[in-house]
């Protein structure tokens, strides 16, 4: 059936091309209509056939349902094309109006358009994630010679408060020397008693856990903090909180 009607389309073309004004002629319009029986008659059997496919048990004259109604236009619309190419012309114009397009795209060219915008997702993907990686190797780098540079200085949960003590560590240290305060002679000597209060640097890395005070640096933090939070816990309290909990404590009321 498919290929009488294949056959019969042929014909009608190349007598177009050989016949002028062939489709004025008788020919031509037994053509059109044998081969619009053929078309038919090739609906109706897909139509048959999908109804046996998707309802063995329904009864005769049920209501085609939407694609099979839709297959049927599409054949009827696909026939016109070459029977009548005005009135093809025409209703593709109507058709693009009531969807609002200038043009459609076929499936398949559309699934080539979607392929193509995956694969330059994909590769800007790629391309972050080799950045990121970059970023995260430079970041390890730096907090790595950071480290090296104050040993002193324990590594704790939290890097980059670590990091941000170190680094406050090594601009006291570098303050000492344009003061003209040797490092080395300054570590040397015996403790004075204004080494109680612990340094802003010191509480820094206590804070981050890098560090821990000494038995009075530790009480002086107590009472500092006590008056800080208004008196709202006990020596006690504070205590059993930790250091860096209680240099925390006073590097946050400073900064308030």
């Amino acid at each position: 059936m498919k290929d009488l009607r294949s056959l019969l389309i042929d014909c009608r073309i190349e007598l177009r091309k050989q016949a002028r004004d062939f489709q004025k002629s008788e020919l031509c319009e037994r053509l059109d209509l044998a081969i619009q029986a053929q078309s038919t008659a090739n609906a109706s059997a897909a139509l048959a056939g999908a109804s046996q496919d998707a309802a063995p048990s329904a009864a005769p004259g049920k209501t085609q349902t939407v694609s099979q109604v839709a297959l049927a236009w599409q054949t009827a619309a696909r026939d016109l094309k070459f029977s009548d190419p005005a009135i093809y012309t025409r209703l593709g114009d109507k058709v693009m109006r009531l969807l609002e397009a200038k043009t459609l795209v076929d499936p398949a060219t559309e699934i080539l358009q979607l392929q193509a915008a995956l694969a330059e997702l994909q590769g800007k993907l790629d391309a972050g994630e080799q950045a990121r990686q970059a970023l995260a190797a430079e970041h390890d780098t730096l907090l790595g010679a950071v480290a090296k540079a104050v040993p002193r200085l324990k590594d704790s949960g939290d890097r980059l408060a670590v990091a941000l003590a170190r680094l406050a560590w090594l601009k006291s240290e570098a303050d000492k020397v344009a003061a003209g305060v040797p490092t080395a002679a300054a570590a040397k000597r015996a403790p004075e008693p204004q080494d109680t209060v612990p340094t802003p640097e010191l509480l820094g890395a206590v804070a981050a856990g890098a560090a821990t005070l000494s038995k009075e640096q530790r009480e002086w933090c107590v009472g500092e903090a006590m008056v800080l939070t208004g008196f709202q816990f006990t020596p006690v309290e504070l205590l059993e909180k930790g250091d860096a909990h209680v240099a925390r404590l006073i590097v946050d009321a400073r900064k308030g």
